[in-house]
């Protein structure tokens, strides 16, 4: 082969490079919209469901499974600033339980009996504490708010469920989230965003992109005062701005 002819193979694999880059980029970019879309569709159907049922909701992010779904919560309706997100949820609530149990069984005899069934049961949740006694979630259409609420509708055209994946073949996953009851952003394990039944949320804002750098971006914003759920091309270049407003919109010195 000649120089010329290197040269000419070199540049057809140079350009069919370029169109299999560029058509990834275009397929990425398209099901990033996508799947930012489709997650705010559902923070808004969840906030709905709140109000309709007069129970708080939640969605929850699992960086993990890059997937997130929507979860119905009863007991105490008020959150607690942590620095982890807590697991609430009926099977925690069980091991708890039975944790509490045991140890009444092996208090020496006279000392805390229970005089019923009932009595026992009371004792058993107040020795397990918070996991027990506050706030239990399930997914939606499951647990001790199926009945409440009845059946449920996802408000998707298509009939797809209140539980959704990323199209993760295609590169898009979440970036960031940041939620009102953590102290710091979180970027794996779990987290969750909380709706009420008066309509306000908890503040959020959950990052999605295509790749680590901060090209093919896309934020959603979750504001208290109303729920309201926004969309936003790009990072946010001061998430404090969001998060640290109070509702006559002045920045507050922390959350």
């Amino acid at each position: 082969m000649t120089v010329l002819e290197i040269m000419i193979v070199l540049a057809i694999i140079g350009f069919m490079s370029y169109l299999a880059v560029s058509g990834f980029r275009f397929l990425s970019g398209a099901a990033l919209s996508e799947d930012t879309s489709d997650l705010a569709l559902v923070l808004r159907r969840t906030q709905l469901m709140s109000i309709e049922g007069g129970v708080p909701t939640r969605v929850v992010i699992d960086f993990d499974k890059h997937a997130y779904w929507v979860e119905v919560c009863t007991g105490d309706p008020t959150l607690s600033r942590t620095k982890e997100e807590e697991k609430a949820d009926a099977e925690t609530a069980q091991e708890e339980l039975d944790k509490a149990r045991q140890r009444l069984a092996t208090l020496p005899g006279g000392q805390m009996q229970a005089s019923s069934p009932e009595e026992e049961a009371k004792m058993a949740a107040a020795l397990a504490g918070r996991k027990v006694g506050g706030r239990i979630c399930a997914p939606a259409g499951s647990g001790p708010a199926a009945e409440q609420l009845g059946p449920l509708f996802s408000g998707d055209a298509m009939g797809r469920e209140l539980r959704r994946a990323l199209q993760q073949h295609r590169g898009v996953k979440f970036r960031e989230v940041w939620v009102q009851h953590l102290e710091k952003s979180t970027s794996g394990g779990q987290v969750s965003i909380s709706f009420f039944p008066l309509g306000f949320a908890e503040k959020a804002i959950v990052e999605l992109g295509t790749g680590d750098g901060d090209d093919d971006i896309e934020t959603i914003l979750v504001h208290g005062l109303t729920g309201r759920v926004e969309i936003r091309a790009g990072a946010l270049r001061d998430p404090d701005d969001h998060m640290l407003r109070d509702v006559k919109g002045q920045r507050e010195a922390e959350r």
